[in-house]
C-alpha cells in the first residue's frame, strides 16, 4: 500500500490559499478521537465558508488524501486519521491467480482447447 503525501508537504504554504487549506486540515484532523468530521464541523472550526471547504475537499479527494465516510456522506476523513480507507494492494499470488483465471476463461469463451498451466 503506497501512502499519500502528508498535507504539510503539498499545500501551498505562504499564500492566502495555503492559509485557508491549513485551517481546513487543522479542523479536519484536529483530534485523533474523530477520524471523520462533518462539513459543518469543519466550517465551524476553520471559519471558512462552505463553498471554500467543498473546493478544498474536491482538490484533496482527487489527490487521494481525503476520503468520504462509508455510510455518512457528509463526513470526511484524512488518510492519516483513517488509514483503513487506503486501498490495499493484492498480494502478488492473488494477482497472478486472477490473470490465469481470466486467460483461461477468455480461451474457453473463444472455443479454444484450454490448457491450464499451474
Amino acid at each position: 500500500m503506497k501512502k499519500p503525501k502528508k498535507w504539510t508537504e503539498v499545500y501551498p504554504a505562504g499564500t492566502k490559499e495555503g492559509d485557508e487549506e491549513r485551517k481546513f486540515f487543522i479542523a479536519l484532523a484536529r483530534n485523533q478521537k474523530w477520524p471523520f468530521r462533518s462539513v459543518a464541523s469543519i466550517i465551524q472550526d476553520s471559519g471558512l465558508p462552505q463553498e471554500r471547504v467543498e473546493q478544498i475537499l474536491e482538490k484533496y479527494v482527487k489527490m487521494g488524501m481525503i476520503f468520504p465516510h462509508k455510510s455518512n456522506e457528509d463526513h470526511w476523513g484524512y488518510w492519516e486519521r483513517a488509514p483503513e480507507m487506503l486501498k490495499k494492494e493484492k498480494p502478488l499470488a492473488k494477482k497472478d491467480q486472477g490473470k490465469r483465471i481470466k486467460r483461461y476463461l477468455e480461451q474457453a469463451a473463444d472455443g479454444d482447447d484450454v490448457e491450464f498451466d499451474i
